[in-house]
């Protein structure tokens, strides 16, 4: 499977967020963070490729929750 290269900046924005998260009295781990990154990045991008009139790979895939 793909391994996708996280840069040392965006891996530091991710732990001071969680650190953030720590100063509130709440944990939350940063793969979480990731995770809700992407469900929201990937709906939007889906919409901006349809609406540009390109064509999705495995729609039913990309589109699934």
């Amino acid at each position: 499977m793909y391994s996708p290269k996280i840069e040392p900046r965006q891996i530091r924005k991710l732990y001071l967020l969680k650190m953030s998260y720590a100063s509130l009295e709440l944990s939350k781990p940063m793969t979480e963070m990731v995770k809700e990154a992407l469900e929201e990045y990937i709906p939007k991008t889906v919409k901006e490729i349809l609406k540009s009139g390109g064509t999705l790979i495995m729609p039913d895939e990309l589109t699934r929750k």
